[in-house]
């Protein structure tokens, strides 16, 4: 292949369609867990709501119910992903080895959407949230009150069926049920480690030892790489059935294409004798409606 400007750019043009197409093909999970909300600037300000609104019988004239809120600032990130093609490639026609790589690298972009999500998880124990305390900490405030929703214990059927008692006996500062964990679904978050264990407390009709599971599909289990070394024995109980969500994942901008192809101008493949292609973009993923997720570290301390 001749190395000119025109194909250089159709090559461009071929390997960004590879990434997007394997991108949009990607079916993520973090959806199910966390709201997207556009980003218009360096960072997002959220006012955060303290109480909800409940509904009344209307006697006598309106009873405004104000919405306590603070402000809770997430900050955009940049993310980058590289890849150099070796020009002597480009040349002998040796492009067509380069397809399954820019496709991976398109399944890579969508799965770190994925990774930012699963990662709050992970380090909810110790990132503070927008009270100022540990997403998942015993300590939180609701009025006077005193909530948690974090345990340290393993995941076990007794245990599971705590949790869930535990977000569902949640209430307002009025002392009014907050309703959560109530409808489906709700997500039975694992590593790989538990996945046995979920499937037994929630993906099986029968019991081991006979007769009907009474937790069967109580809640569906959504199995996360990320949950693996320190994180093995952790697990979480996710509301998803609500407009709320307990995460977000703020875009600034979405994924772009940028090259530093052209042999004649570029140092790289002045130096290195490569053309550079790859990805750029601006977004963050935080901490936002603590009453929807409970998490255990699973240690038993």
């Amino acid at each position: 292949m001749v190395l000119n400007r025109e194909t250089l750019n159709a090559l461009s043009r071929s390997f960004r369609a590879l990434v997007f197409e394997a991108r949009e093909a990607y079916q993520p999970l973090w959806p199910r867990l966390a709201a997207e909300v556009p980003s218009e600037s360096r960072a997002n300000y959220y006012a955060w709501l303290e109480s909800l609104p409940q509904v009344r019988k209307w006697v006598g004239e309106r009873q405004v119910q104000n919405l306590a809120a603070q402000t809770y600032a997430i900050e955009n990130e940049k993310f980058e992903m590289t890849v150099a093609v070796a020009r002597e490639d480009i040349e002998d026609d040796q492009v067509g080895l380069y397809s399954p790589l820019f496709r991976q690298l398109g399944i890579k972009a969508a799965e770190h959407d994925d990774q930012l999500v699963f990662t709050l998880l992970r380090e909810g124990f110790t990132r503070k949230a927008y009270d100022g305390k540990p997403f998942f900490a015993t300590n939180h405030t609701i009025g006077k009150k005193t909530v948690s929703n974090r345990g340290n214990v393993p995941l076990t059927r007794e245990n599971f069926r705590a949790a869930l008692a535990q977000m569902r006996a949640i209430t307002d500062e009025r002392g009014s049920p907050l309703g959560f964990f109530y409808r489906k679904p709700i997500y039975l978050v694992v590593g790989p480690a538990l996945e046995a264990t979920a499937l037994e407390i929630v993906g099986v009709q029968t019991l081991s030892g006979g007769g009907a599971n009474p937790d069967y599909q109580a809640a569906e289990i959504l199995l996360s790489p990320w949950l693996v070394d320190e994180a093995e024995p952790y697990w979480f109980l996710i509301d998803g059935a609500q407009a709320l969500k307990p995460f977000v994942l703020q875009r600034r901008t979405r994924p772009e294409w940028v090259e530093k192809e052209s042999p004649e101008t570029s140092d790289e493949t002045f130096k290195r004798d490569v053309i550079l292609y790859g990805l750029r973009e601006r977004k963050a993923a935080g901490y936002l409606f603590w009453q929807l997720a409970y998490g255990s570290t699973g240690t038993g301390t």
